[in-house]
Order: C-alpha cells, then sequence, then structure tokens
C-alpha cells in the first residue's frame, strides 16, 4: 500500500511541478556568429548547446527585466540586464534576451520591471530576423 502511495504522490508531483528553472547561465551559453553574406549578412546565427536543446518545447520558468518592443502589438523581451546594459543598447549578447510570446494581452509593464515568466521555451534555429530564444504561451508567474 506504501508503494502505490509513493507511486501516486510522485506522479501527481511531477504533473504539478512540470516546468523547469530556466536560468540565463544556459542561454548565455548559446555561443553564436555573425553571417558574413548574402540577405542576413551582419545578423547573428546561434549555436545551441545539447543542454538548452533539452529544454526546448518543454514549459520553463525564468526571471528577467522586462523591456517593451512594440508595446501597441503586445510584443516584449526579457532581458537578462536592465535596459541600460542589455542588447539593444548594444551592452550584451544576442543570447541575454528572449522574446515573449503573451497567452493574452497584457496592461502595461514599466521598462526594467523584473518579472519571473512561465512559458515554453522555442529555440530560433532559420529566422536572423528575430530572437534566438521565444516563449510562447507565456505568462506572469508567481
Amino acid at each position: 500500500m506504501s508503494k502505490i502511495l509513493f507511486i501516486v504522490f510522485s506522479i501527481v508531483s511531477c504533473s504539478l511541478f512540470g516546468q523547469e528553472n530556466l536560468g540565463w547561465k544556459k542561454l548565455i551559453s548559446t555561443q553564436y556568429e555573425i553571417i558574413s553574406e548574402g540577405v542576413n549578412q551582419g545578423l547573428y546565427k546561434p549555436k545551441f548547446t545539447q543542454e538548452l536543446k533539452n529544454f526546448e518545447n518543454q514549459e520553463v520558468i525564468i526571471s528577467g527585466y522586462l523591456v517593451p518592443m512594440d508595446v501597441k502589438n503586445d510584443t516584449y523581451a526579457l532581458s537578462m540586464s536592465p535596459f541600460s546594459s542589455c542588447f539593444f543598447c548594444g551592452n550584451a549578447g544576442p543570447n541575454t534576451v528572449v522574446e515573449l510570446q503573451f497567452t493574452k494581452k497584457q496592461s502595461k509593464f514599466l521598462v526594467d520591471q523584473f518579472v519571473i515568466i512561465k512559458g515554453v521555451l522555442i529555440l530560433n534555429r532559420f529566422n536572423p530576423q528575430y530572437l534566438f530564444f521565444k516563449l510562447e504561451n507565456a505568462q506572469i508567474h508567481g
């Protein structure tokens, strides 16, 4: 009987806490190169680690600073660093920001508002016009 209770509790625990904490250390381990020719010349091409690939299409939790990209269209990014020292200001790499695709329209956030976000991690291998990382079905967590 105790084995059955243990198994049931283990299954329930896994389903309740299925999302993984995704630290910035895993994201910034992504190497990248600058594309040297063609239409996308000067943009970045990522080289994802196997450890990060293991998180792909998984629900994750990550914290950081909100950076509005297009408030009218509800487009935000999450940055490892505050706006004054983030990728968009030229003070960090493209592996320090994550595009956020929220499940529902958000009220306006403050620039540099520190948040914890939950969403499904998507790795962008093919379109250098977008960020390396995206959280789909994103929502404020906690």
